[in-house]
């Protein structure tokens, strides 16, 4: 849906893309050009704008090393060849130094990485070869680092909109519309804007009917350290509140710290004069996402309309989905309440088609699926007047069908003009010379028609199936689709009955011998007499129908953006990452009430302030661990400047209460040791369930196989490859397949599944390893399965086995990694059985 239109999104943040625009190739690749221009971002701040403005020099040099990395790669870069280019004339707003094209692509490329399609907010460069380094892009004759923006996609003309940094010279412009040996010119993609366009946004203020309110509160040290009002949260109304939401969460088996956070983030809503902000502390297998999703159903149970928010699409679709689990084992009809739950963001990058179960919920299927319902109040009307008078609809069928009889005379022209007539007759003389044969053909013609027009019987039985079949679709789908205030319960309760009398009176009528009335000469019974044997049923029928048509108005809308604007504006659970709540910022949105951020210490600050300005915004519930890796910063210059900080971490650092979810179901005792002593001061507990001794799995013989384990490598010794991606360790890589290989001929022999993850802190290392592990087959059961990722790709996953390949160490035994405790504290809570440290090394092993 996003490729189907110009994105109004981006009209306000080109003045980042002209930032951008105005760097040479130089500029980008100095890691020192914004150097001076970064400052270190505060820990508290003295107003709005100080803090939003605090923000930018960071953002500007983010995008900045963004880009560098990804021009020093552009030989490995998707790209696609460029068939037309047009100037775009009709725009009103364009920047002074650039520029609006409309482009085509060739999509009939056979090179794998020839067949990119832009994107909108893609930045891409165009060129006239196919670089192999960034230097080929530099002193080109005559297209010397030229980029471009892609605006907008118009899919009903086939037309990509960009923004140039520089105009396109007339000669290739006319060389490719006229076709006659046309000059090559590629786009290669580049990296997406679309998020810090975003983020821009809303650091320039620049959101539609944004609100500063909740910003305020995160300025300096809260007052209230977090906790609830004590005006409002004392006495008999606080007990009401508190015994409201346990109700709610009674039967989803929470611990009593879950149970504690939530109430207490819930109850929050009882403040009507002072907005809050909470935080819920979610160490490693603490039930963070259980708890999340409770909240999140205690919240849609109480009707606070509510957005909740993680920074990338797999965190958001895993709540989204834990949360639908909770809510479909509370239905009381199907499907009937999905339509108050909406997931939206860009189809192809979220994957949604790998969680089956959230296509109900997901906004474009939504949007499409509303769209074919148009025609329910016709057919519902249609179904109405067929059963209520069949009579009527017979004859007026019947007198349609012989008006469309043509005349004598439209038969005669229409035979006149659809021959060919190699004497060149005129249509006097045609009608003259074929008369006698025209009038057979047209006696012919007349008594066909009127043996095709059918009986009644068959006129009412084929009405009603079709007519059936058509509502049962609509119902399946209104009932899915709709927010629940738009249908009472009890109009969706008459659903089924409709439908299932409607079967009823189909199989009566299917099992009788009816007349032929319009021979009247068979015996048997009229299909009037038996629909009035049937009147009964009938009326039942009707009475459910005519509910149904009195009480259910969809809104009248046949356009895709104003429909999926309907579906935002009526749920009352909105999933999407931070930097996509720029939807929701649209004229005559209804407010949220409710902001939760999942994963909160890993979506940098600058992306939270997108939701933090919804209009309406009362209360904020941030989830995560600032004891795990932050977000992902690519330039020094930005992460010495704690651009990747989070807001979790930093209101912790300002003293913030914290939710503590303080009982772990994932690790085995002797894996969850050292990181609660290390990382979180022996604050956690390790549930009933792990301890129990069938929790204690040895997957292969021996002592070194124990549920935590190290083996140093003596022989192994490091190497950078040529093409950089950090070090790797042949002798390590070869020990740890020798492992897989050992583990999965104990998977054939016992047949139990089993889920390996494979750590390393240099990517160099997961590429050697993902390779051999390719070259010896040695993954061929869905139930035994190998994952391999760096360490921060393995945040927040967790398998049976975790083996870890640290590659080197200096010469004092210690490994660098692990000098970072965050990075350290993801690597060795990620299993659950069994923790398996690899590591080269000729000194004692030192954590």
């Amino acid at each position: 849906m996003e490729r189907s239109c110009i994105a109004k999104d981006n009209e306000e943040g080109l003045d980042l893309v002209e930032t951008v625009f105005n760097w040479s190739l130089k500029d980008v690749l100095n890691d020192n050009l914004c150097k001076h221009k970064v400052l270190k971002i505060p820990q508290t701040f003295l107003s709005t704008t100080d803090y939003l403005n605090s923000f930018i020099p960071s953002l500007i040099e983010e995008t900045r090393s963004d880009l560098c990395s990804n021009l020093k790669g552009v030989s490995r870069a998707s790209f696609c060849e460029i068939s037309s280019i047009e100037l775009e004339r009709s725009r009103s707003f364009i920047p002074t130094k650039s520029l609006f094209y409309q482009i085509s692509v060739n999509r009939s490329s056979n090179d794998v990485n020839g067949k990119y399609e832009p994107e909108v907010g893609d930045l891409i460069a165009f060129t006239d070869i196919k670089p192999k380094t960034v230097d080929d892009l530099i002193n080109r004759p005559k297209r010397n680092y030229h980029i471009g923006y892609v605006h907008g996609i118009k899919e009903s003309i086939d037309k990509i909109s960009i923004l140039s940094s520089k105009s396109f010279d007339m000669d290739i412009q006319f060389a490719l519309r006229s076709k006659s040996d046309a000059p090559k010119l590629y786009a290669f993609h580049l990296l997406n804007l679309t998020t810090n366009v975003r983020i821009w946004k809303a650091l320039k203020s620049q959101l539609e009917g944004a609100s500063l309110s909740m910003m305020k509160k995160v300025l300096q040290a809260d007052i209230n350290n977090g906790e609830n009002c004590q005006l409002c949260f004392s006495g008999e109304n606080h007990s009401v509140a508190c015994s409201s939401v346990q109700n709610i969460i009674r039967s989803q088996n929470l611990n009593q710290s879950q149970k504690e956070a939530v109430v207490s983030c819930v109850t929050s809503r009882e403040c009507h004069h002072n907005d809050t902000i909470k935080l819920i502390w979610g160490p490693p297998g603490t039930g963070k996402t259980k708890t999340v999703a409770s909240l999140l159903f205690s919240l849609l149970k109480l009707k606070a309309r509510t957005l909740a928010c993680a920074p990338t699409n797999t965190a958001v679709l895993e709540v989204a989905a834990r949360l639908q689990n909770l809510v479909m084992e509370t239905l009381e009809c199907d499907t009937f309440g999905f339509g108050d739950i909406v997931v939206f963001g860009n189809k192809s990058r979220m994957k949604v088609d790998s969680y089956r179960c959230l296509n109900d919920v997901f906004l474009d299927y939504r949007v499409d699926n509303l769209l074919k319902c148009s025609g329910w109040k016709h057919s519902l009307e249609s179904m109405i007047k067929l059963i209520e008078y069949p009579k009527q609809q017979y004859d007026s069928y019947k007198r349609e069908e012989e008006n469309s009889l043509k005349s004598l005379e439209e038969f005669a022209k229409q035979k006149y003009f659809n021959e060919k007539h190699d004497d060149h007759l005129t249509l006097e003389q045609f009608l003259k010379k074929e008369s006698t044969c025209i009038e057979e053909q047209y006696l012919l013609y007349k008594d066909h028609k009127r043996k095709n027009i059918k009986t009644m019987e068959q006129y009412f039985m084929q009405r009603l199936r079709s007519n059936r079949e058509q509502l049962e679709e609509y119902m399946r789908t209104l009932h899915t689709h709709l927010p629940t205030s738009l249908i009472p319960l009890e109009e969706i309760k008459k659903m089924p009955v409709a439908l299932d009398l409607l079967s009823s009176l189909e199989n009566s009528l299917s099992k009788d011998k009816f007349k032929q009335t319009s021979d009247g000469c068979e015996d048997g019974e009229s299909i009037l007499d038996c629909l009035g044997r049937l009147s009964i049923k009938n009326e039942e029928c009707l009475v459910k129908l005519r509910s149904l048509s009195q009480t259910i108005s969809l809104p009248n809308i046949t356009d895709k953006y104003e429909m999926a604007k309907f579906c935002l504006m009526s749920a009352r659970l909105i999933f999407c990452t931070a930097a996509s709540s720029t939807k929701l910022f649209a004229d005559g949105m209804t407010p949220v009430e409710f902001l939760v951020i999942d994963e909160a210490a890993q979506l940098k600050e600058c992306e939270s302030t997108i939701p933090l300005q919804l209009p309406g915004l009362h209360h904020v519930i941030l989830i995560g661990d600032e004891k795990q890796l932050p977000a992902v910063v690519k330039s020094q210059v930005s992460q010495e400047a704690e651009y990747g900080r989070s807001l979790f971490e930093r209101l912790v650092s300002l003293g913030h209460k914290k939710h503590l979810l303080n009982v772990q179901y994932r690790m085995h005792p002797s894996i969850s040791l050292f990181p609660n002593k290390e990382f979180y001061e022996k604050q956690l507990s390790d549930s009933p369930f792990v301890r129990e001794v069938s929790y204690n799995r040895h997957f292969l013989e021996g002592k070194m196989y124990d549920s935590y384990s190290f083996i140093n490598i003596a022989k192994g010794k490091e190497k950078m490859p040529r093409a950089g991606h950090g070090w790797k360790n042949m002798v390590e890589a070869a020990a740890v397949c020798k492992i897989i290989e050992s583990l999965e001929n104990e998977f054939f022999s016992t047949g139990k599944k089993v889920s390996i993850g494979i750590i390393s802190p240099y990517n160099a290392q997961v590429y050697e390893i993902q390779e051999r592990i390719t070259r010896q087959n040695l993954v061929s059961d869905p139930n035994f399965s190998v994952s391999v990722r760096s360490v921060d790709g393995f945040q927040g996953g967790e398998e049976d086995i975790i083996i870890i390949s640290t590659v080197r160490s200096n010469k004092n035994g210690k490994i660098g990694f692990l000098d970072n405790r965050q990075r350290a504290n993801v690597a060795l809570t990620r299993a659950r059985y069994v923790t398996n440290i690899r590591y080269s090394c000729i000194a004692a092993f030192k954590l």
